[in-house]
């Protein structure tokens, strides 16, 4: 595993959070973020009653994600 120090991954997080930081973090829905603790178990811990998300396992799978292959304007409009 190698350190990425871009300015992307210098920000300040906690290693833990609740699933509405996650959301607002990871800019994802509700359903898509359970369809990823599906997956990966290891993304959220229970603390008694508490669901917290590990946001190391979560910033994995976002790291995970195809890179968007946008097109330009002129494309679109032709």
């Amino acid at each position: 595993m190698s350190l990425d120090h871009s300015p992307a991954r210098q920000r300040v997080r906690p290693r833990f959070g609740r699933i509405p930081e996650a959301l607002a973090y990871s800019a994802v829905s509700r359903s898509r973020f359970y369809e990823w603790a599906r997956e990966r178990p290891e993304l959220v811990r229970k603390n008694g009653k508490a669901s917290i998300v590990d946001f190391d396992v979560l910033d994995e799978i976002l790291d995970e994600l195809p890179v968007a292959e946008l097109k330009a304007a002129s494309d679109r409009c032709a």
